[in-house]
């Protein structure tokens, strides 16, 4: 019986060893006793299955905006007078910097292991205009760090997201390809509505969590794309119509999850594809967007509303129809 209460023992001296080298944010909600046999914790850990449920776009500057950013430099008016005539049609040019466009990329984790596996970086590579000529690519890879530590400088990453599978995409597989400054990144959260931060969220033992990544596009850099699409509707622009603008993409990456001396995982997700289409008065609140994994079911067409009959002769009220 000694014995048995002395394996006891070492086994949760273990595992609290283990929650020390994982860096869980408590320990106290594991049950030592159920790790009271020998051989209870694990030898080996499984990889966290992630399940990529969509991107949401977020933020994005109106049809509108982009007529008013493009037009004085498109057309041509007598005398020098392209500004004023676009300002007339779509109102002033905005600033490059109001012509940020971001989304949130949607993720549900589960860990199947009896101990914490953090997430450790997140790999993102957005493709814009995927199936063209002037098809554009940027990747980024964030770090987190774990809560309550000072020296911990999280945000974007050059090495942090390294596999040595190849099965998987590690940002060494997008480098020469793409733009650094295409892509940049606000951080992570667990819900919606909630500030992204560069902390890794509590990926705990035995859970499952929804994980919310945000990203934007640099707007310098999409502007210099998007400069394409807009010289397209041309004709539009001199005609002070707003043209309609949609954004073609391609989504992948990867997922590092870090579990100290007992492992590190990179679980791929992607690639999926879609389109961003602007909407003409700008973006007020989230807006879904069309992915290739989940495409919507066409809305059925409703009908238009009855014509009101017109006012009888004599003065009386019009007949129900």
């Amino acid at each position: 019986m000694k014995k048995e209460r002395s394996s006891s023992q070492a086994t949760g001296t273990t595992f609290l060893l283990l929650c020390c080298i994982l860096g869980a944010t408590s320990c106290a909600n594991f049950d030592l006793g159920a790790l009271g046999a020998p051989g209870a914790l694990p030898i080996h850990l499984t990889p966290p299955k992630v399940t990529f449920q969509g991107a949401t776009l977020v933020q994005a500057p109106s049809s509108r905006a982009y007529a008013a950013y493009y037009c004085p430099d498109l057309i041509n008016a007598p005398y020098g007078t392209s500004g004023l005539v676009c300002q007339q049609f779509f109102g002033p040019r905005p600033p490059a910097a109001a012509m940020q466009v971001a989304f949130d990329l949607h993720f549900h984790i589960a860990n199947p292991n009896q101990v914490p596996v953090p997430l450790a970086s997140a790999l993102a590579a957005a493709t814009v205009f995927p199936a063209a000529g002037n098809e554009k690519l940027g990747a980024l890879c964030i770090s987190l760090c774990p809560p309550d530590v000072a020296a911990c400088a999280g945000g974007p990453s050059t090495s942090a997201c390294e596999a040595s599978s190849r099965d998987v995409h590690s940002l060494a597989d997008f480098v020469d390809k793409s733009l650094p400054a295409l892509l940049i990144s606000t951080g992570v959260a667990i819900a919606n509505g909630q500030t992204p931060t560069f902390t890794l969220p509590p990926i705990t033992a035995a859970s499952e969590i929804d994980v919310v990544v945000r990203y934007a596009f640099g707007p310098e850099q999409l502007l210099a794309i998007m400069r394409d699409l807009a010289m397209q509707s041309v004709n539009q622009l001199k005609k002070g119509q707003i043209p309609n603008l949609a954004i073609p993409f391609r989504l992948e990456g990867t997922v590092f999850f870090d579990a100290g001396s007992l492992g590190r995982f990179a679980v791929g997700w992607g690639p999926t594809t879609g389109t961003w289409q602007l909407p003409v008065e700008g973006l007020a609140a989230v807006a879904p967007i069309v992915t290739s994994a989940a495409p919507p079911s066409a809305a059925p067409q409703s009908a238009p509303p009855p014509r009101a009959a017109p006012p009888s002769p004599n003065g009386a009220p019009p007949a129900a129809p």
